[in-house]
């Protein structure tokens, strides 16, 4: 992985390798399946200081978890095993055509029928590495939300591959790449992705560190040096450096990465809203972080979609919980110096970003009362609510983003400066709960409480 002068991307990777090394929950997971589905193992199993731990052609189940957790191995768990009825191509493909049969937006984005027959083709003739088809196995059984997430990716990166008229290795890639964006999350604690969980900023760190826990997966699966492996590194980057792990811009970010957010963007957003208001908002508001080719694209696609549930109509509170967040923001930011540190050039970038996209509405935070009527056309009423939910979503990825930076601060920020951050996620937290919806999604849907921008 390239080197990162970033100290907390150095802390990530650091936390990455080391919860690959020790591989708690994965083995928790591994095992636990074992219960259920036949694994053998088909060599023996060493730990690394050379002590065989489990003999060649041994049934394994929960009973060998604690002496699995108790050493390091000599090589990664999946390595040695076997599992019975075990993911594979075709197995990818039906079930690929299993969830198009079942969720309306994949249906109406693969209209035509050709693009699923095309995946399900490429999945079926791919050579699945065994060792993915363990994990992917593993996923299905006991991440069940996460595999359906992984097949949207796959289905909707694999549309876009075809759209650009990309050569059928680009396209296999972007099947792979999909397959694998987010094996680190088998790393990951189960309890921090459920998203009734609220995480503490400590936690937080766990899930992201995902992309190099799956960047390091995938090249071990595939080799160094993988375009895969980098697209899996790079998929939660974003072209105006608000991403992780390593906050890239620009061109710094690659094609197969590109597609492979957008997927996922959209796949996130499809399994928590009905419809496609919000996808067309997210084509919108996202330009700057988001590949616009890549957006123009699907947006052509969103455009031929008749939605048949309209949106709710947004209240006034979304709108003055905006208002307060920004006022309150203007005020922090007066008393700041008109040099502020470079380390806060993004928190000002951002909050100019917030308000740019309502002002992309028509809608003012400094003048309530003329948007008073504009709010209450039942004609823009789905697009307002969807911006609004989007405008939701960007806060809380701010949020994320200063604690992410919070521990590089402490070290580089005068006590001033530490005070501003304070304080404006003091407003953050306010505006969250002025908007915070009155239902929650199921636990089971995917995904976690993060924003998939």
């Amino acid at each position: 992985m390239p080197n990162s002068p970033d100290p907390e991307a150095a802390r990530l990777e650091q936390q990455a390798r080391k919860t690959l090394e020790k591989a708690p929950h994965y083995l928790t997971s591994v095992t636990q399946m074992a219960d259920l589905k036949e694994v053998v193992t088909r060599e023996e199993v060493f730990a690394a200081n050379g002590i065989k731990l489990i003999n060649k052609g041994i049934a394994i189940g929960s009973g060998l978890r604690e002496r699995l957790l108790n050493h390091v191995l000599l090589k990664p768990i999946d390595q040695s095993l076997e599992v019975k009825d075990g993911v594979n191509g075709e197995l990818l493909a039906r079930e690929a055509g299993s969830l198009v049969a079942r969720e309306p937006f994949l249906q109406r984005l693969l209209a035509g029928g050709e693009e699923l027959q095309a995946c399900q083709r490429a999945l079926r003739e791919m050579e699945l590495p065994e060792q993915l088809g363990f994990k992917l196995t593993v996923t299905r059984e006991r991440l069940p939300w996460l595999f359906q997430h992984v097949l949207t990716v796959v289905l909707i990166g694999h549309f876009l591959a075809q759209r650009l008229q990309l050569s059928p290795q680009q396209c296999s890639a972007t099947l792979l790449a999909g397959l694998m964006h987010d094996l680190g999350e088998l790393h990951t604690d189960p309890a921090l992705l459920d998203r009734r969980h609220r995480m503490s900023h400590e936690e937080l760190h766990y899930v992201d560190v995902h992309p190099i826990t799956g960047y390091l997966i995938a090249n071990e699966i595939l080799g160094p040096r993988s375009e895969v492996a980098t697209a899996v590194l790079q998929h939660h980057e974003r072209l105006d450096g608000s991403g992780y792990p390593h906050r890239l811009r620009g061109e710094a970010i690659g094609q197969l990465a590109r597609i492979i957010a957008l997927a996922d963007a959209c796949a996130s957003i499809s399994a928590r809203c009905r419809g496609s208001e919000r996808l067309r908002v997210l084509m919108l508001l996202n330009r700057q972080k988001l590949d616009p080719v890549l957006i123009a694209l699907l947006h052509r696609e969103l455009g031929r979609i008749d939605d048949a549930d309209p949106a709710e109509s947004p209240g006034m509170v979304q709108l003055q919980a905006a208002a307060r967040l920004l006022q309150r923001w203007a005020v922090l930011a007066s008393a700041f110096p008109a040099q502020h540190p470079p380390e806060l050039a993004f928190l000002f970038e951002r909050i100019a970003d917030l308000r740019f996209m309502l002002l992309q509405f028509g809608l003012n935070p400094d003048d309530l009362q003329s948007m008073q009527a504009l709010i209450g056309e039942q004609a823009i009423a789905g697009e307002l609510g969807a911006a609004f939910d989007e405008v939701r979503w960007q806060i809380t990825d701010l949020a994320r983003e200063i604690q992410r930076r919070r521990e590089a601060f402490g070290q580089t920020l005068s006590g001033a400066d530490r005070a501003l951050i304070e304080a404006c996620l003091s407003e953050i937290q306010i505006y969250l709960l002025m908007t915070m919806p009155h239902e929650r999604a199921p636990a089971s849907e995917h995904r976690r409480q993060v924003s998939p921008l």
